[in-house]
């Protein structure tokens, strides 16, 4: 198999993310850059230069639409969440190529999957801030247990001590259905899935932030890689919520990655 290295695997990111948005605008989804792409957008028009992935926000109701038809119209690309695939892992989707494969760390020890690009979602937060910390604490406690289970290596000889006790909870763990704490997150985070409220949340990944939906009243065009893609009219209060002061610059010795992995063509 040939390595797919950084530059080409951005290429093909860019491609999924062109794919994704053409199928969003062609059947009526509402989507958004999210996140570290959001940034990139606004700051650099373009990948964060130290960054390596791409992130797609969607809100729940468009998030299942595109969950339930996505894999109906594609070949080579495919989306995947706990909703359309029993066997997956994570409490938030992806859209992958299926002509690569991706290991996450590595080929020893990482979970095998394909490039891909992250699609969020975001979830009813609460208007009361004892309710939704309390939401918040229960993703946390949840997302460490699943990120345990789907674990497989214990390597790291400075973490020795933290193994020891790592170890037996992991195969406790393995007695679990795989995706059982990857679905207690989701049951958490569409807690407020009937009922009116005027916030949204970030309860199936790791941020915790509470911002107001009309900044999802409408979405402008955003520069990225020389591209056009939807971000939300809001996006400095969206960036706000999520970073605080989003345009400063991290100093030098945080502009790393925070991602692991070694991809290939089949």
């Amino acid at each position: 198999m040939k390595k797919i290295e950084l530059d080409e695997l951005k290429k093909i990111q860019l491609e999924i993310l062109d794919y994704v948005a053409n199928f969003c605008e062609h059947n009526n989804i509402n989507y958004w850059l999210d996140c570290g792409t959001l940034i990139g957008t606004i700051r650099h028009k373009g990948y964060i230069p130290w960054d390596d992935d791409i992130d797609v926000g969607m809100l729940r109701p468009d998030y299942d639409k595109f969950m339930n038809m996505f894999n109906n119209n594609t070949t080579y690309y495919s989306a995947h969440c706990l909703e359309n695939d029993k066997k997956w892992y994570l409490p938030y989707g992806k859209v992958l190529d299926n002509r690569t494969i991706l290991f996450e760390p590595d080929e020893k020890a990482g979970i095998k999957s394909a490039v891909n690009i992250d699609i969020f979602v975001y979830d009813n937060a609460p208007e009361d801030d004892v309710l939704l910390n309390r939401m918040y604490k229960k993703r946390d406690i949840y997302s460490k247990f699943n990120m345990l289970q789907q674990s497989k290596h214990f390597t790291d000889d400075k973490k020795l001590k933290y193994n020891i006790v790592r170890i037996p909870v992991w195969v406790i763990f393995q007695l679990f259905p795989k995706s059982f704490f990857a679905k207690k997150v989701i049951n958490n985070s569409k807690k407020f899935e009937n009922t009116e409220t005027g916030y949204v949340g970030n309860f199936t990944s790791d941020s915790r932030i509470k911002c107001s939906k009309e900044i999802f009243n409408s979405f402008i065009d955003g520069e990225f890689e020389g591209k056009k893609f939807k971000v939300p009219i809001g996006y400095d209060k969206w960036l706000t919520s999520f970073y605080g002061d989003y345009m400063k610059i991290p100093p030098k010795e945080k502009q790393i990655s925070h991602h692991k992995f070694i991809a290939y063509y089949k």
